[in-house]
C-alpha cells in the first residue's frame, strides 16, 4: 500500500511539472509573437519614413513645382504620366519631373507598404511649411498621429508617419 502512494505522488509531480513547462512554453512562445509584431510595425515605420524622406528630398529639388505634389488620401498618379516621361532615362521639364515623382511616389507605396497611401499637403497655419503623411494598413492602429499640427487624420484601421519640411529659399 505504501509503494502506490509513493507511485501515485510521483505521478502527481511529473504532471504537474508537465504543466509548469507547458506554461512556460507558451508564455515564450507568446514573447515571441509580440516581438514579431513589434518589429514588423518598426519595419513599416522605417519604410515610411523613407518614403516621406526621398518625397521631401524630391520636392526640395523641384521647388518651383511644389504644389504639383499635393495630394489628398486615395488620390493615385494618372497612369498618363508615367506613360509620358520616364525622367530617369531621358530629360524632362519642372512639371514632368514633377509628375514623374508622384509617380514614383505611388509606386514605392503600392510596393513597399500594405495598402500604403500617401496625403501632401500645405500647412494652412504656416503657408511656408509643408507636410507629408504616409499611411499603411495596420487592424491595431499601433502607430497612430492624428491631428498633429492640424494634418490630415490617420484612415481608419491604418497607422501613419508624419514629417514636416519648411522649403529653402
Amino acid at each position: 500500500m505504501q509503494l502506490n502512494r509513493v507511485t501515485g505522488f510521483a505521478l502527481v509531480e511529473a504532471l504537474v511539472a508537465m504543466l509548469v513547462l507547458a506554461f512556460g512554453v507558451l508564455g515564450l512562445l507568446w514573447m515571441h509573437q509580440h516581438a514579431l509584431v513589434l518589429q514588423r510595425q518598426q519595419l513599416m515605420r522605417s519604410v515610411a519614413a523613407g518614403i516621406a524622406d526621398d518625397l521631401a528630398e524630391r520636392m526640395q529639388l523641384n521647388a518651383p513645382q511644389r504644389a504639383m505634389y499635393a495630394r489628398t488620401w486615395g488620390t493615385s498618379a494618372s497612369a498618363t504620366a508615367s506613360a509620358s516621361h520616364n525622367c530617369a532615362a531621358t530629360a524632362c521639364n519642372r512639371s514632368e519631373l514633377a509628375q514623374w515623382d508622384v509617380q514614383q511616389l505611388q509606386t514605392a507605396l503600392q510596393t513597399q507598404l500594405p495598402e500604403g497611401d500617401a496625403a501632401v499637403f500645405n500647412l494652412a497655419d504656416t503657408p511656408a511649411w509643408w507636410g507629408i503623411v504616409i499611411a499603411w494598413r495596420d487592424a491595431t492602429e499601433t502607430y497612430r498621429t492624428d491631428t498633429t499640427a492640424g494634418t490630415p487624420p490617420c484612415p481608419a484601421q491604418m497607422s501613419c508617419w508624419r514629417l514636416f519640411l519648411r522649403p529653402e529659399r
